[in-house]
């Protein structure tokens, strides 16, 4: 029993992170910068990084 809470807590903050990196996505697209979406969104400054990078072409 313990360990199907355990893998539905990782999959509740798996699909939590997979929102935050979305909505990074969606506020780079309306101009915010790195600082601004990793405190709107909670994720790491760096994981913003890497998502902006993705986002350039």
């Amino acid at each position: 029993m313990e360990a199907r809470l355990l893998d539905k807590r990782r999959e509740v903050i798996a699909e939590g992170e997979a929102n935050a990196n979305i909505a990074a996505k969606r506020l780079f697209s309306m101009g915010l910068s790195v600082q601004d979406i990793a405190k709107a969104t909670s994720l790491p400054f760096e994981q913003v990084e890497a998502l902006q990078a993705e986002q350039q072409p």
